[in-house]
């Protein structure tokens, strides 16, 4: 039997952070791990794909390279190449994530965790089976898997998830991307510039459809200008081999393709953890928890995307560090989960907080709405990338920010702007009488904010 103070089962963002944060709190943890330390994020995930997604900005680039007076002859682009830097990249973090379990005196397991009874976890790894027993917690922190369409097999050949398309250094001469979500836009936006036939389908009215309405427009235009077919509305039925290598039947007809990507999202990795056995409660396939991350059981904590929505990196990291308070006999602050940052990287990028303007609408406030063009901007017209705008959404008799949404160049950056003015409860007022550095990227967030007032300069 190996005793430690906590044990944590997953890697992940959420886990590795919850790990961390214990240790510095002077508590012995252990980890167990059934791939490399990082989980699917890194090594899967938002790290690989950022790769590929810089390197398909690269690319884009040496195409306009004209534009700047650069004159380039012969220019290929070699997409496997660009997969095996991202692989190189992933790799890279994850030592960095085993350099961090090092120096917080953090052991790892490797193998597949399970929970025996409340405070005990049973780990199988190839150099066989051992018994951890947490003297104060467990964390959960098994993350998620691709989720696919009834009656369709992902086998990672003809039908891929992400996990696949990060992996395979041949690109599809054609591909149809099921799931207009963050995953698909950005997949998508991968394999066109490096001049892949991509079709989007999705299955709601629009795509990206959790973002303001007014950011899912301006990216179709974007996508489609760049030659990719968009069909939202797209209900599929099947997915079939034939023709090129697979038939896709839709409600509007059948398309073909060499490959097809799932990303229709993710569920949570809940199956073989124990869950059963200890009778920890569920609610909508995602497990129940307190606002310390505690479940149903008292001892047993869950972060991370198994602990539901949103399933991201950062909000896993933020509830690692509450768990691990918590169990640590601090008093930690609860996860607002109502400001929490979502970004796609696609190009344009795409960064929001808070409510859309719609969903702000809702609840019968009079709004004040604020929108910036990055036409308008000097910087964006310098870098050559004026695509998109900022827009702010705020309460017009208290000024309030609601939402801010953001397509455009390095709108995954810019919003964590509003992201501390949330967090600080800044009014509109207080957000205008901040000075920005011009030329910046970020006086297209201040214009925003005076447009709301009624006040923009620059238009």
């Amino acid at each position: 039997m190996n005793q430690f103070d906590v044990v944590v089962v997953g890697t992940g963002p959420g886990g590795y952070v919850s790990a961390i944060r214990a240790a510095q709190l002077g508590l012995s943890v252990a980890t167990v791990e059934d791939d490399r330390p990082g989980g699917v994020c890194l090594n899967w995930g938002c790290i690989p794909t950022k790769a590929l997604l810089r390197n398909a900005e690269v690319v884009h680039l040496f195409e306009k390279a004209a534009d700047f007076g650069i004159t380039i002859d012969r220019f290929q682009a070699d997409y496997a190449a660009a997969v095996k830097r991202s692989r190189s990249v992933a790799d890279r973090m994850a030592k960095g994530v085993e350099f961090l379990f090092r120096k917080n005196k953090i052991t790892l397991f490797p193998g597949t965790g399970s929970l025996t009874s409340k405070n005990v976890v049973e780990v199988k790894g190839e150099d066989g089976a051992s018994t951890l027993e947490a003297g104060r917690a467990v964390i959960l922190a098994t993350g998620s898997e691709p989720k696919s369409l009834p009656g369709v097999t992902i086998d990672e050949k003809t039908v891929i998830s992400s996990n696949g398309a990060v992996r395979n250094e041949a690109k599809p001469k054609s591909i149809v991307v099921i799931g207009a979500g963050a995953v698909g836009v950005e997949f998508a936006d991968v394999y066109r510039s490096y001049g892949v036939e991509v079709t989007l389908l999705e299955a709601l009215p629009r795509i990206v459809p959790l973002e303001d309405e007014e950011v899912s427009t301006q990216l179709t235009r974007s996508l489609s200008r760049r030659g990719i077919t968009i069909k939202t509305g797209a209900k599929v039925s099947a997915v079939k081999p034939g023709g090129a290598g697979a038939v896709i039947d839709t409600d509007g007809g059948k398309l073909e393709a060499e490959q097809v990507l799932m990303a229709v999202g993710r569920g949570a990795r809940t199956k073989g953890v124990g869950l059963e056995a200890l009778n920890i409660a569920l609610e909508r396939g995602f497990v129940k928890v307190s606002p310390t991350m505690e479940t149903s059981v008292k001892g047993v904590y869950a972060i991370g995307d198994m602990a539901g929505a949103p399933l991201l990196a950062h909000k896993a990291m933020a509830e690692g560090v509450v768990a691990a308070e918590a169990i640590a006999g601090k008093s930690p602050r609860p996860v607002d989960y109502g400001n929490v940052p979502s970004c796609t990287y696609c190009r344009p990028q795409i960064a929001s907080i808070g409510l859309t303007e719609a969903k702000a609408r809702e609840g019968g406030r009079e709004l004040a709405v604020g929108k910036f063009p990055f036409t308008a901007n000097g910087k964006a017209v310098a870098l050559g990338d004026t695509e998109g705008f900022v827009k702010v959404v705020a309460d017009k008799k208290t000024g309030e920010l609601l939402g801010v949404h953001i397509i455009g160049p390095e709108a995954t950056e810019m919003i964590h702007e509003f992201a501390v003015g949330r967090t600080l409860e800044a009014t509109l007022e207080e957000m205008m009488h901040t000075i920005h550095a011009h030329p910046t990227l970020s006086e297209a967030a201040l214009e925003a904010t005076l447009a709301a007032l009624g006040h923009a300069i620059h238009i």
